[in-house]
């Protein structure tokens, strides 16, 4: 194969995790040349993959526009990682001879591979390597994101850390926010844990907030005994993700800011509501945990875990909870840190 179109256009999170799947797809394919469709502003979260020779953002403005650029380029191939209309029609219509998505989806029609998801829980990124795998008769891969950030975003992010770096106080950044209400833990939580984080570790915590997530941000701050640093505002998606790499360990929600954290190679500890915790944190446990409390309800209903108000999955974490998990976590980390520099 020559041309080879994958479409993930959404969210963030979900960007970041194909880009695992186009690793595989450029070992397997090393000659071709691969585009990868994505609605803005989550082209952000493909952050100069190496592995992407062109990112194509879909313009909502010109449908058949859209239609008629993807027919110029002749694809042989279109790997459809969402399966809407949108990009059934898309991948259908532009002619390629291989139009790969899931069995699962109403528009299956517009495919001539299909991909039956086996039963179980994987994490998301495994599931879109298997789907390369198995589609193409590819060797699986061990997960790795491939992502290069720009240096500035780097610089930036080391000058505003440049007091706690020189210290050698441990790093722990928080991204307590979300766009789905049912993953925010709350603010009169994280308050006491990031004052236990100060008090038990003598750690530095950066809490990190998108546009909207300011307010719950300074919330938090207010509530602590010893405020934490707030992020600047930031640029992209770039700017965070460099903040993430410089951290010991990664707290907060089940968001974007993890998967972003995940990519750059930072440890994570995620705070699980209903959704589904083996599906979305790597796999690495010696990197990688979360904490979530019994069986949810609305875990597998989607109507009902957006209209829930009651969040009884997330009261259940408690503060003391996550200290128990974190003070076994974040020594582990940190002594590894340790080893490492000593080598």
């Amino acid at each position: 194969m020559k041309k080879i179109l994958v479409m993930q256009l959404r969210h963030s999170g979900d960007v970041l995790l194909t880009l695992p799947a186009v690793k595989l797809l450029r070992r397997g394919f090393p000659d071709a040349t691969i585009d990868f469709l994505v609605d803005a502003p989550h082209d952000q979260a493909l952050l100069g993959s190496p592995d992407i020779d062109n990112v194509v953002v879909y313009d909502r403005t010109s449908a058949l526009g859209m239609l008629a650029a993807a027919r110029r380029r002749r694809y042989d191939c279109t790997i459809d990682y969402l399966g809407t209309p949108r990009t059934a029609i898309l991948g259908a219509a532009c002619g390629a001879a291989v139009r790969v998505g899931y069995a699962r989806v109403f528009h299956r029609w517009a495919y001539n591979r299909l991909y039956v998801v086996p039963p179980g829980s994987r994490y998301v990124a495994v599931e879109k390597m298997n789907l390369v795998s198995r589609m193409f008769g590819l060797p699986e891969g061990k997960i790795e994101f491939n992502v290069r950030l720009p240096e500035a975003a780097r610089e930036r992010a080391k000058a505003f850390l440049a007091p706690v770096l020189d210290a050698g106080r441990p790093l722990v950044t928080i991204a307590p926010g979300s766009q789905r209400h049912f993953n925010r833990w709350f603010p009169d939580r994280y308050a006491p844990l990031i004052d236990w984080l100060h008090e038990s570790f003598g750690a530095a915590v950066l809490l990190l907030w998108a546009p909207k997530e300011k307010p719950m941000a300074e919330e938090i701050a207010s509530l602590c005994r010893r405020p934490p640093l707030l992020s600047p505002g930031t640029a992209g998606l770039a700017d965070l993700a460099a903040f993430l790499e410089l951290a010991d360990l990664h707290i907060g929600a089940d968001n974007g800011g993890k998967h972003v954290a995940t990519a750059v190679g930072a440890a994570t500890f995620t705070i699980y509501g209903p959704h589904d915790p083996v599906s979305w944190t790597h796999p690495d446990r010696s990197r990688h945990r979360y904490i979530k409390t019994g069986a949810c309800l609305c875990e597998h209903d989607v109507r009902r875990k957006h209209a829930c108000r009651d969040l009884a999955c997330l009261r259940a974490v408690t503060v003391p909870d996550v200290e128990r998990a974190v003070g076994a976590f974040l020594p582990e980390i940190l002594a590894k840190k340790t080893a490492r520099r000593s080598a």
